[in-house]
């Protein structure tokens, strides 16, 4: 929905990205117990960012830390590479789960046919999650808003609008939310999350 996770976690912890040291909150949180963390790397994060996945000492911490790969793909080719550069850097320490946000269409050309794409997903055997198009004039009106599907359903006090209030309009979002909740909850279950 075009935010940070720290718009839906306000305790999240801001870490200055370009600092190694700083990443290393990470693994001390999770090595102190905290039993999810949740890093949101955005589109786009550089090299720096890799370099201190590369550094992290997977194979000592399999046993207490397990990693999981969260990547939210497009059609744009630029999204599909930016993530194929990372599994082919970060290869086997990780498990993969793919979000598709089919928001241009219904098929990812570039994740769907390519030989690399194929490859990956033999593989790694990633889990996948299908986001389909949302109504645009419902996105939109999200957006201008600045609001999420959850608050809509569940308002508390604030103003979700002239449209968004409707019963129709609610009913699809929250079968648009709960299809989403569907795919997801399986794959939680496997990870033992």
């Amino acid at each position: 929905e075009n935010r940070t996770l720290s718009r839906f976690f306000p305790e999240a912890m801001q870490i200055e990205i370009k600092k190694k040291s700083s990443h290393d909150i990470l693994v001390e949180r999770a090595l102190n117990g905290d039993p999810l963390i949740i890093a949101d790397l955005k589109a786009g994060t550089g090299r720096e960012v890799l370099d201190w996945w590369l550094d992290v000492p997977f194979d000592e911490l399999r046993p207490t830390v397990r990693f999981v790969c969260i990547a939210s793909l497009t059609s744009s080719p630029d999204s599909i590479q930016s993530f194929f550069h990372w599994v082919s850097a970060l290869q086997d320490r990780v498990t993969y789960v793919v979000f598709k946000n089919l928001k241009d269409g219904d098929i990812l050309p570039d994740y769907e046919e390519s030989n690399e794409a194929i490859h990956f997903r033999e593989q790694f055997k990633p889990s996948h999650v299908a986001l389909p198009r949302l109504d645009e004039e419902y996105a939109t009106e999200l957006e201008r808003l600045n609001l999420t599907i959850a608050e809509v359903l569940d308002p508390k006090e604030r103003s979700v609008g002239p449209l968004l209030c409707k019963l129709m309009v609610k009913s699809r979002l929250r079968r648009y939310q709960q299809n989403i909740y569907d795919q997801i909850n399986p794959i939680i279950d496997g990870l033992n999350i």
